[in-house]
């Protein structure tokens, strides 16, 4: 697709000053802590730029689907210092609540967790969001000590959404579930973010015991699905070493759900990730029931005795359902490139068109007929196959050479109900006649690997990508107070769809749907019939999507 670039102008017609509407609370340092108490649903706590040192402590605090309660800040300029009192943002018996754009540097205090909901088994958290969250020095001071969180759960909680947060450096990146697992996390989104040179693990997902899920009506059902997609995961420094403190951890682990009442038929959606170097252990290990596809595993340090990609009996309960296809894994590891093991057999176990180039024992564990048509090769070989298995990463890519791993028609019968299952690692429609995460071969035509936040959606050679606001634009005046204009600026015509969402991004209103020319590029919508707070205003193309923040004052 040819355009110059897409600049969203929103101008106010007819909008007459008024005043401050209660639901939009423009805060400071100085004052923001008078407000906590008491937000409602549809309330906006707007932060300023600033050094804020005392804890943000929400608790009872409890938004509804259609207005939650948002708190935002203005970006990195808006940061939360750790302090040996207590947790930086700490979440207690809330709902339906937004937290974004904003820094927490926990100032490496020993066992203060970044955002943490706590309080044990009865208490919860439901419909959190975080998004847009840099987390920075919260890893403790202690040689070895995994124990310092950025974002942890220690409570029932379920429907959450951690988007485009930024972790580097923790103790553990983000621990979902209390270490007895006695609190699950149920049916949450995990995506877009970027989690590095953690000491334990990027990601932890703890086992639930049964009957655990019976406490909340939120938490007392089954079949739900936890989302894990489009992330980059990498421990390359700073990992705990084996023996020392803690030790070592995989980079993300997906633990057991309940073996038997609700809960017991969940799973795990993992896609689109990508897992870079852990010197210390494997890149991923999975206990309960996941269904991985469109990975990129990427492991040159691999680290004796470890696999890349295990699969195993954790804690004493067997792996269940599993279905690994159209992942592209690169692993020094002498061990194992995909491994099952201790796998409960009253259960299905697929690993189906993956690409796995290894130390040794590409792919093992796996029985006749659930595992066909992959292609394996040693670590070595895979500088045939693909563009550039290089160590330096920026000339990886594992994009394959031309009329490379590719093979006859794989049957995609089994993998239909799944989120996305028939993309690859770009985004790009699936040809199952290809081996590994992507579908094409020759020049990779999308996202360079990378340690970097991704978005399959927004390739990074858009120049206005950038955070939230996907594209550069202006709003005038702010806020928006009767009706705005919309004008994109279009080198030729093209299919778009313009809609206003909510922060969660469910629809309100399609501005404008079909082939936009040049010469047509202006259209109006008013927001009269919307309440005060934010709001999202999405440019959906053919390849990306496009957002921009509105906020509307009454």
């Amino acid at each position: 697709m040819n355009f110059k670039s897409i600049l969203l102008t929103l101008a106010v017609m007819c909008c007459a000053p008024g005043a401050m509407h209660a639901n939009f609370i423009a805060a400071t340092s100085a004052n923001y802590t008078s407000y906590l108490g008491g937000l409602v649903a549809g309330d906006t706590l707007s932060l300023a730029p600033g050094n804020y040192t005392s804890q943000l402590n929400l608790s009872n605090r409890n938004g509804n689907a259609g207005a939650p309660i948002v708190i935002m800040g203005a970006g990195n300029s808006t940061v939360f210092l750790g302090n040996a009192c207590c947790n930086t943002i700490n979440i207690t018996d809330c709902s339906y609540l937004v937290i974004r754009d904003l820094k927490i540097d926990g100032q490496n205090i020993n066992y203060i967790d970044g955002v943490k909901a706590g309080g044990g088994g009865t208490h919860f958290a439901h419909h959190i969001t975080l998004e847009g969250l840099t987390i920075v020095n919260n890893g403790g001071s202690i040689v070895g000590d995994n124990q310092t969180v950025g974002i942890s759960t220690k409570c029932a909680a379920w429907g959450w959404t951690i988007r485009r947060c930024t972790i580097i450096a923790a103790g553990t990146g983000i621990y979902l579930g209390n270490s007895d697992s006695t609190s699950p996390f149920v049916g949450g989104v995990i995506e877009n973010n970027l989690v590095i040179d953690t000491k334990g693990y990027n990601l932890q997902i703890k086992g639930q015991l049964d009957n655990v899920r019976d406490l909340f009506p939120g938490t007392a059902v089954d079949g739900q699905v936890t989302i894990i997609r489009y992330n980059v995961f990498s421990k390359a420094n700073g990992s705990t070493p084996v023996g020392v403190g803690d030790g070592s951890r995989p980079c993300i682990l997906m633990d057991n759900f309940p073996s038997t009442g609700n809960g017991a038929n969940d799973r795990y959606e993992v896609y689109g990730n990508f897992f870079y170097n852990n010197p210390t252990e494997a890149l991923m290990q999975i206990t309960g029931n996941t269904t991985a596809y469109a990975n990129v595993f990427v492991n040159h340090v691999a680290p004796s005795g470890y696999g890349t990609v295990v699969i195993n009996n954790h804690n004493g309960f067997a792996p269940r359902t599993m279905n690994i296809f159209h992942n592209t894994v690169l692993s020094t590891s002498a061990a194992s490139g995909i491994s099952l093991s201790g796998a409960n057999a009253g259960f299905q176990q697929t690993c189906t068109a993956n690409a796995v180039f290894s130390g040794g024992n590409p792919i093992t564990g796996f029985t006749a007929p659930n595992t066909v048509d992959n292609i394996t090769g040693s670590y070595a070989s895979a500088a045939s196959k693909v563009n550039s298995p290089s160590t330096t990463l920026a000339s990886l890519d594992l994009y394959p050479l031309a009329s490379q791993l590719q093979g006859t028609l794989t049957s995609n019968a089994l993998y239909l109900g799944f989120s996305d299952h028939d993309l690859d690692f770009n985004g790009d429609a699936y040809d199952w006649t290809y081996r590994g995460a992507y579908s094409g071969s020759g020049t990779n035509p999308g996202w360079q690997l990378q340690l970097a936040i991704r978005d399959p959606l927004a390739p990074t050679a858009v120049p206005e990508h950038q955070g939230m606001n996907d594209f550069l634009g202006t709003v005038f005046p702010d806020p928006v107070n009767d009706r705005f204009q919309v004008i994109l600026d279009l080198e030729q015509a093209i299919t778009l769809d313009l809609v206003l969402t909510d922060l969660e991004g469910r629809p309100l209103q399609r501005i404008w749907s079909g082939i936009m020319a040049p010469g047509e590029n202006r259209v109006g919508a008013d927001v009269n019939g919307l309440s005060s707070g934010f709001y999202l205003l999405m440019v959906h193309l053919p390849d990306r999507t496009l957002t921009r923040k509105l906020l509307v004052q009454h």
